[in-house]
């Protein structure tokens, strides 16, 4: 794919709608886990739990390994494994079942667990700004590049 892709000489507009589809793509990933989150049934597809499965992962491993030279580019693989890590936590606590017991109410239970998703959830979207930034510091690069300077990453 990525040989592919090179030979295809891409031009700094297309990098720029490329770049524009990922943030597009993460931002439906994130609604999609903040349905999740509360309690929307979700098809398990709609929200992949490896990197490599959204589309953004399929883009950033695939065809936006012709940035991987870039120090912006490179800043966004570990925000974005993070927020996927991140994501596995929230899927897994939000189907563990509530446990009470002698000394623990079932709303008692409940509340601890909605505290628990919440926190989480707050920690995937952390993340997911953090992403972002890096993701528009990435695009700002591209931008403020010049067509040979461009033309030479690709």
């Amino acid at each position: 794919m990525h040989s592919n892709f090179k030979s295809n000489k891409m031009t700094k507009a297309e990098a720029l709608e490329q770049i524009r589809k990922a943030k597009l793509g993460h931002k439906k990933w994130i609604s999609y886990a903040k349905a999740m989150h509360m309690g929307i049934g979700v098809d398990k597809d709609a929200v992949p739990m490896m990197e490599t499965d959204c589309n953004f992962g399929k883009w950033y491993y695939g065809e936006g390994q012709v940035f991987s030279d870039m120090e912006s580019f490179q800043a966004i693989e570990a925000p974005h494994s993070l927020l996927h890590q991140t994501y596995m936590k929230l899927y897994k606590a939000r189907r563990k079942p509530v446990k009470s017991g002698l000394f623990v109410s079932k709303s008692k239970a409940q509340n601890e667990k909605q505290a628990n998703l919440d926190n989480i959830m707050n920690q995937l979207l952390q993340v997911s700004q953090i992403l972002m930034d890096n993701l528009q510091e990435f695009e700002n690069d591209i931008k403020n590049m010049n067509e040979f300077e461009f033309s030479k990453l690709i």
